[in-house]
């Protein structure tokens, strides 16, 4: 394919992690053309660091630290193809996940959703952290039961409806999509495939979804001031569904893992419930990555 590529893809990193050099060469060995572009913040060298793997693309470096709908504005600006996409430094872009994409969208989708595959599906831990955090995103679900993240967007869908909102510490995709018309809503997208690379002891993800939590938290206080939120109910009832979403979302031994980490789902849901209860009473004053 020669001229310029269709598809633009930001790789948002976080103090530059070692992690970064992974995810970057993920999206460098798509099987089509990318327009990519690193946006790093809070300190780190990424430039260097991905020099160091080898990898010499665009990087942004930010010394303070962006929230996710800063440092997406930034890519955006940084970018010119008429799709983009976006890739967190925790993450890796499976075989196709460029070429389907842009398949759907050259068939009229005007943005594309993604997919969750576990890290670690042998471990526990991981299991347990997949399935809190993606429950809804298992590769087998249907489009009715999907949730619609990991979304490439036209680029002129931010012209139209704005942009990124870059003061929100989580949610920021949430909100934007909100705004637009049901008809340009993401559409559910099974093959394109994101590995995020979950925790695998049982503190790290206990931590971690605490964390998550204060930043949920933190976003439903902000959306829904002076209404009763309720976080801590809001989260743990995820517990009724998750054995209906393992059932239809995996399959063969991915499926009989995912139950027998299901006792510790629930403790990971209930220490994201009471950081979400603790996010909701601080709006605007937890602290945590994005």
């Amino acid at each position: 394919m020669a001229g310029r590529p269709d598809l633009a893809v930001v790789v948002i990193g976080f103090q530059a992690p070692a992690a970064l050099v992974a995810a970057v060469r993920s999206v460098l060995d798509q099987d089509v053309p990318l327009e990519i572009v690193v946006v790093n913040s809070g300190g780190g060298n990424a430039k260097a660091l991905l020099a160091d793997g080898g990898i010499d693309v665009r990087v942004i470096e930010v010394r303070e630290r962006l929230f996710a709908g800063a440092a997406r504005n930034r890519g955006i600006a940084a970018t010119q193809a008429p799709f983009i996409a976006f890739l967190a430094d925790d993450c890796l872009a499976c075989p196709r996940w460029a070429e389907v994409r842009l398949l759907r969208h050259r068939e009229g989708a005007a943005a594309v959703a993604s997919a969750i595959l576990n890290s670690h599906p042998r471990n526990l831990v991981a299991c347990a952290a997949h399935l809190v955090t993606s429950m809804r995103r298992l590769p087998g679900l249907p489009a009715e039961k999907a949730q619609r993240y990991g979304a490439s967007f036209e680029r002129t869908l931010f012209d139209r409806y704005g942009t990124f909102d870059e003061q929100l510490i989580s949610g920021e995709d949430t909100e934007f999509m909100a705004r637009l018309p049901e008809a340009l809503r993401p559409v559910w997208e099974p093959r394109v495939l994101t590995l995020h690379r979950n925790e695998t002891s049982l503190f790290g993800l206990l931590a971690d979804q605490y964390r998550r939590g204060r930043r949920y938290g933190a976003y439903l206080g902000s959306i829904e001031a002076g209404k009763p939120v309720r976080p801590f109910r809001k989260v743990f009832r995820d517990r009724r569904n998750i054995g209906k979403l393992v059932k239809e979302g995996l399959s063969g031994r991915d499926r009989t893992f995912a139950r027998l980490s299901l006792p510790i789902v629930w403790m990971a849901l209930f220490a994201k419930s009471l950081g979400a209860s603790v996010g909701a009473r601080h709006v605007g004053t937890p602290k945590g990555r994005q």
